[in-house]
């Protein structure tokens, strides 16, 4: 492109922003409320109308992005979350609208509608197989909707954002015994690569590490009744 041409389009983007291309325009991301998460991501948070993908082994993104969700709730926004694989827990009543498809088809079309009604700030979606078509599909509909969109996949999926994750032993926090011997693990630290079109960052975060007992109810549709009589 010429200088000439440069100096043109500078112009038109000073005096008439609506003229400039979509692909050029620099719109705000989505913030999820987590800095240092925020701080690595294209126009500092997640793009709206583009979708976003989070490799597996997605280590920590539900973590992260159930944080993400409650704050775009806090911010006064909506959020959805489409448990596919049906493993999250049931006490998510304050939390984003929570939808578990019976199949894997219904929950992408749960996405698509979702995504092109403009109604959620954010959609994440998790646990349903999706192909290169598939996305195109659901590219549109977020596209059309204007929010954002974060889904767990396995495979390599072309998106506006990719994020991949993974564990730094390194820097793991354990609780330690009167002779300094780790005895119980405290923090776990990752470290979070965001990839886009001119566009690679790093950061690390650390997430708390909490144990669970084991459920009495295998399946995670049935009530746990531990300590009920």
């Amino acid at each position: 492109m010429t200088a000439a041409a440069l100096d043109l389009r500078e112009h038109l983007a000073r005096r008439f922003p609506d003229a400039i291309p979509l692909a050029g325009r620099r719109e705000a991301g989505l913030a999820t409320g987590i800095s240092a998460f925020d701080s690595v991501l294209p126009n500092n948070g997640l793009p709206r109308g583009r979708p976003t993908v989070w490799s597996m082994p997605a280590i920590g993104a539900t973590a992260i992005l159930s944080a993400a969700c409650r704050g775009v709730l806090a911010s006064g926004l909506r959020a959805a979350w489409i448990d596919g694989s049906r493993t999250l827990g049931l006490g998510w009543d304050a939390g984003p609208v929570m939808l578990r498809p019976r199949t894997p088809l219904l929950g992408l079309r749960f996405a698509e509608l979702l995504l092109v009604s403009g109604g959620f700030a954010l959609v994440v979606m998790h646990g349903i197989p999706a192909d290169r078509t598939t996305l195109f599909r659901l590219a549109r509909a977020v596209h059309e909707g204007g929010g954002a969109f974060a889904m767990i996949a396995e495979g390599t999926l072309p998106a506006a954002l990719r994020l991949r994750s993974r564990y730094l032993p390194e820097r793991f926090d354990y609780a330690r015994t009167p002779f300094g011997d780790a005895a119980a693990l405290r923090s776990v630290t990752l470290a979070i690569d965001a990839t886009s079109s001119g566009w690679n960052a790093t950061t690390t975060l650390s997430l708390p590490f909490r144990s669970h007992d084991v459920r009495s109810a295998l399946d995670p549709g049935l009530a746990d009744r531990r300590g009920v009589e």
